[in-house]
């Protein structure tokens, strides 16, 4: 952890502390170091066990990899036995989607990709116990009868309204129970070279690399191939296994889906030319006529009653709650094939048509298990077809031509970066033309002080994001089964140190049990008292009163059985 920004953090604080009782003002005290109790320690709890925060690099996110560091130190503070774990995000996404769930506590985040505006993916997705099993979106592992009846009811609801009331109450449910302790959400600062290229759209939880940037993006120059910057590491490119946005980024411009989501949020019938809700629970989707493979082979109904069966059998868990309401697939005629669902599901056109890809089943088909298929040709439908690609290093791809809706540029590549330091140099030298992600604080100020001039090629843009970063806990596991140690966890964050100096004033304060943040106006409950304030000494509070106890050497114990 950076423990000089720390304790100038901290010392600031000091100073106004200090100024204030001059003034007269009142103050508070330092909060004390966990008190030896009156009880003997052989008649007290087990020692709350060892806890592991596990982190990205700091290469790859470092105000995760800072909070985690910070958390932990709070909680040695309160007497946890508590270590922070930073490495690479690839290995920390099989760690927590194994099948062993063998972790503690983590950092990471929710990217608000733009059908997660939809409150299904944060309410259903990441918090119904049906997806708390090993390889689920619920890797709290929260389990909750009352609040899964809420998660159910509200993705039944047609009458948007009506919705709206039941996903609040879910929010409210939520911030009680805290199964996970949001940290921030940050604006998405990224930059594009503007001498190259213009109208370049910064998309809210999307960015500037978005599904729609190549039809929108307009070259200035003979320079048609765009190249991307990353410095997160691609995970796979086997749709059925890949995890991250990192992956679907490009996946999504490789493979076609049925819908897509304009930049105004707006369901665009894409590989589907329209749909038809024929009843509530029934909806019928006619298939775009002429499409190919990128090797030639025609794109048909049977590919698409094959891919989404295909997702569902395999069990591909990071889609299986938007796959959960089909109960069967029936092709009515060579153009068109009926989704029977099991129950009537209001975001069925945006969430559902609008992320699963269509699969060449002549491919596919033959593959004894797809799921740990390496899938290193990539032959989809989409936009673009893969030319190479070398983990680490870089995918490259080349337009489609016999796609239906010619992209403007020919092609792109992306680049992977060891650090946000090689990307800000590639910015510097102009060897790369856009971020695919959000810049570190730092070099957004870099960037916008443009000393000497150097980064004036580069367009500095913003947007709000509806995606979060947060501490996830196994509630498995001891201590965070525990309701009091998971809200006292929410008052040891220091929410206004990850956003005023970790991120620079770049982003949202979080809070316990936080999911849909404020930037998502419509479905954001503002009177959901999530816990949002940084107080160890409350902290201390909450666990005493919930029967924690500290013994002889300051260890913080569990209550008595």
């Amino acid at each position: 952890m950076n423990l000089m920004k720390k304790r100038m953090w901290i010392s600031l604080l000091v100073v106004g502390v200090l100024l204030l009782t001059a003034c007269g003002g009142g103050g508070t005290s330092a909060p004390a170091a966990p008190t030896e109790s009156d009880i003997p320690d052989e008649e007290m709890g087990e020692i709350v066990p060892s806890i592991t925060l596990l982190s990205s690099l700091p290469e790859a996110n470092m105000v995760n990899y800072e909070m985690a560091e910070e958390i932990a130190e709070e909680l040695r503070l309160l007497g946890v036995d508590a270590v922070a774990q930073p490495m690479d995000f690839a290995v920390l996404l099989d760690v927590l989607y194994g099948e062993d769930s063998d972790f503690d506590a983590y950092t990471i985040g929710w990217s608000g990709r733009v059908e997660r505006l939809d409150p299904d993916m944060f309410i259903h997705s990441i918090n119904h116990s049906d997806n708390a099993e090993p390889g689920g979106n619920n890797t709290n592992r929260y389990r909750n009868p009352a609040f899964d009846a809420l998660a159910d009811a509200q993705r039944q609801e047609m009458d948007i309204n009506a919705r709206r009331e039941i996903v609040f109450e879910a929010q409210e449910v939520l911030a009680q129970d805290v199964p996970q302790v949001t940290l921030y959400s940050r604006a998405n600062m990224q930059t594009y070279n503007k001498e190259l290229f213009a109208d370049v759209i910064n998309i809210p939880g999307e960015g500037l690399f978005n599904e729609w940037t190549p039809f929108s993006i307009r070259p200035l120059t003979d320079k048609t191939v765009l190249t991307v910057a990353s410095n997160v590491n691609i995970d796979d490119i086997n749709p059925l296994s890949s995890k991250s946005v990192y992956g679907w980024r490009n996946l999504r411009l490789i493979y076609d889906k049925l819908v897509r989501l304009s930049p105004e949020i707006e369901p665009v019938p894409w590989a589907a030319v329209g749909w038809d809700v024929v009843e509530d629970d029934v909806i019928d989707v006619e298939l775009r006529q002429g499409m190919t493979f990128h090797d030639g082979e025609p794109v048909t109904v049977e590919d698409v009653k094959f891919s989404y069966e295909l997702f569902i059998n395999e069990n591909v868990e990071y889609f299986a709650s938007f796959l959960a309401p089909i109960d069967n697939i029936e092709i009515m005629d060579e153009n068109t094939v009926r989704f029977n669902l099991q129950y009537a599901y209001a975001p069925f056109i945006t969430n559902t048509l609008a992320q699963i890809p269509i699969l060449p089943m002549h491919i596919w088909e033959d593959i004894e298990n797809p799921v740990q298929y390496a899938n290193m040709e990539a032959i989809g439908s989409g936009p673009f077809k893969m030319e190479r690609f070398q983990t680490g290093e870089e995918l490259v791809v080349s337009r489609f031509d016999d796609y239906f809706e010619q992209p403007i540029i020919d092609g792109y590549i992306f680049q992977i970066f060891a650090s946000p330091e090689g990307v800000l140099t590639a910015l510097e030298l102009g060897t790369v033309d856009m971020v695919s992600y959000d810049l570190v604080p730092a070099h957004t100020e870099q960037i916008a002080n443009n000393e000497g001039g150097k980064y004036d090629h580069l367009e500095l843009t913003e947007a709000q994001d509806i995606g979060f970063f947060y501490l996830g806990m196994n509630l498995d596991r001891a201590p965070f089964n525990n309701k009091a140690f998971r809200i006292a966890v929410a008052h040891v964050t220091d929410y206004d140190l990850a956003l005023d100096v970790h991120l620079n004033g770049y982003g949202a304060r979080g809070g316990g049990g936080l999911v849909i943040v404020e930037a998502n106006e419509f479905w954001h409950n503002p009177d959901a008292l999530v816990y949002d304030t940084y107080d160890p000494e409350r902290a201390r509070e909450i666990l005493a009163e919930a029967g924690f106890t500290w013994d002889s050497e300051g260890r913080l114990r569990m209550p008595v059985e």
